[in-house]
Parts: C-alpha cells; sequence; structure tokens
C-alpha cells in the first residue's frame, strides 16, 4: 500500500475533495501551496520537513482570529492540518516590485500608507491574553545575544546597539506584535491593502518594532517612499495614531526605524549561519548574509 500523497492528506483534514493543488512561488521560510475545496480558493502553509517555524500553526490560527476581531485585514483561518495551516486565498498582487511599479502610483501610496497604518493600529489594540502561546519577546535583548553568539566584533552594529540603549524610549505599552510588518507580507489590489501576511512570527512585546519595521531600507525595494517605499511617514502614522488611539511622539518611529535597521542587520547574520551551519544549506540565505554591510551602512547614515 502507498503513502497518502499531500492532497489526500488535506482531503481527509477537510473533509471534502482537494483540487488543482499547486507549489506557489515565493515564501522563503515556508511552502506555500494554493487549492481548492468545497467550492472555495485555500492556501496551504507547511514548514519546511524538520524546521518548524514560529508557534506552529494552532498557535498562527489563533493569532488570525484574534487580529481578525480587532478588524485588522488578514486571511480566514480555515484548519490546522497536519503539517500546516489552511487559510482562505485572498487575490491580490504580494510581489514587493509589482506593487511598487502597478498599485502605488499617485494618491494610491498614500492611501496604502493610511491602511497600513489602520492596520497596525487596530492589531497594536488586541489584548495579547486573548492569542493563546503568545511569547513575550524583547528583540533588543534577544538579537543582542544572538550578535554575541555570531560576530560580535562589528563596530557599527556595537555602534547602533549602544545609541539604541542611550535613546531608547519609555516604554508605554506591551502589544500584540507582527513581527515582520512590511510590504512583502502585505496582499495589495486597486483600492490598496487586502490583508496581511505571514503572523508565524506574532509575539507580545513593544509595537515599535513593527513601527520602524515597516520603513527599514531594505523592505523599501529601492521605492522611494519612506514607509514601504510607497508611502510618506506622516500619512502612516496619522492613521496609527487614530486606530491605536495613541499618542506617539516623532521621535518614537525615528528610534524605532534605528531599532528595526539594526535587528535586520542582525537577521542577516542569522541568515548566514543557517546556511554556513548545514541547518537549511541555501544559496539565498547565503547572499542575504552578505547584506549585512549594506545595513550597516543604513545604520550609519541614520547615525549621523
Amino acid at each position: 500500500m502507498t503513502a497518502p500523497t499531500v492532497d489526500e492528506h488535506l482531503a481527509a483534514a477537510l473533509g471534502a475533495p482537494v483540487l488543482g493543488l499547486e507549489r506557489l512561488t515565493g515564501g522563503s521560510s515556508r511552502e506555500v501551496w494554493a487549492f481548492e475545496s468545497a467550492g472555495r480558493r485555500l492556501i496551504l502553509l507547511s514548514d519546511p520537513p524538520g524546521e518548524r517555524r514560529g508557534g506552529g500553526a494552532g498557535f498562527e490560527a489563533g493569532v488570525l482570529r484574534a487580529v481578525r476581531a480587532a478588524g485588522v485585514a488578514a486571511p480566514e483561518p480555515v484548519a490546522v492540518v497536519p503539517g500546516g495551516l489552511v487559510l482562505e486565498r485572498l487575490d491580490g498582487e504580494t510581489v514587493p516590485r509589482r506593487i511598487l511599479d502597478g498599485l502605488t502610483g499617485g494618491a494610491a501610496g498614500a492611501r496604502l500608507a493610511r491602511q497600513c497604518g489602520e492596520a497596525l493600529g487596530r492589531l497594536h489594540t488586541v489584548d495579547p491574553s486573548a492569542v493563546a502561546g503568545l511569547p513575550d519577546e524583547d528583540r533588543l535583548v534577544g538579537y543582542r545575544a544572538s550578535l554575541d553568539r555570531l560576530d560580535p566584533d562589528r563596530p557599527v552594529l556595537e555602534l547602533a546597539y549602544r545609541w539604541l540603549l542611550e535613546h531608547r524610549p519609555p516604554h508605554r505599552r506591551t502589544t500584540v506584535v507582527h513581527g515582520d510588518f512590511r510590504l512583502g507580507n502585505f496582499v495589495v489590489g486597486g483600492d490598496g491593502l487586502i490583508g496581511v501576511l505571514d503572523w508565524e512570527s506574532a509575539h507580545r512585546g513593544d509595537p515599535l518594532e513593527d513601527l520602524g519595521w515597516i520603513a527599514v531600507r531594505s523592505w523599501r525595494f529601492r521605492g522611494p517612499g519612506v514607509v514601504g517605499g510607497f508611502g510618506d511617514a506622516g500619512d502612516f502614522l496619522d492613521a496609527y495614531r487614530a486606530a491605536a488611539g495613541v499618542e506617539l511622539p516623532a521621535g518614537d518611529f525615528d528610534w524605532a526605524v534605528v531599532l528595526g535597521t539594526w535587528i535586520w542587520a542582525v537577521g542577516c547574520l542569522q541568515q548566514a549561519d543557517r546556511h554556513l551551519s548545514g541547518t537549511t544549506r541555501s544559496i539565498d540565505l547565503a547572499l542575504v548574509g552578505r547584506r549585512v554591510v549594506e545595513v550597516e551602512h543604513d545604520l550609519l547614515e541614520l547615525l549621523r
């Protein structure tokens, strides 16, 4: 007797036939499959063999239910299945350069920046206790430990770290943090933001982590806008303040951009280590690792 195939596993878990199962390109950390079942167009997210990202499919489904209840545009979780999570498929564009080239011209970029600010503001109103298993994380602490382990003798990263400690804003709130809120994890259409993807890194932490990440230069994909390459910080922050119901000093955003850039620099070293250690042999990871010098240059520009 032959082993069950992926679609047979899915059909058994969903209680309905699976049609047109097709692996999609994209998804740097997980496999992404598209299919139809019971008249619905669906997506399967699955971890590569031997790897588990974040808290697992059940955890991510819980995050999605909580943020959707708060009005955040995100895909509906349909089922947790062996090895993955089934979501509704959102129709729109996810490739950053295609979004920047075709969906953010004129007033569309400002609208998308406001929509992203509103979505993030609503996310940061979610009670962290509403998400079972949500881990606590201070990325300034966690990534410092990674830097010390991987490559502590990097003067630019040490300089930026000390600046972050000296200028850190007073801690005001602990919220649900997306953990990777940026272009590349958005579905965008003709009317703007359709949904926010990739909730596997969600945690309980400082909302400034999310606020600065979207404006890291690497995540602008050569676009001119400070926010995601497509928008202005003023539009983004005004919409965020209104949706979150908080005051946000302008200096907090500036600090958050430095934080995000420093985190990404350490993240490049982590990606390289995954390849060099043999954990995940990948030319893509190796290439990302080499980009750390570019991100160090961005830090020097921010700190001068």
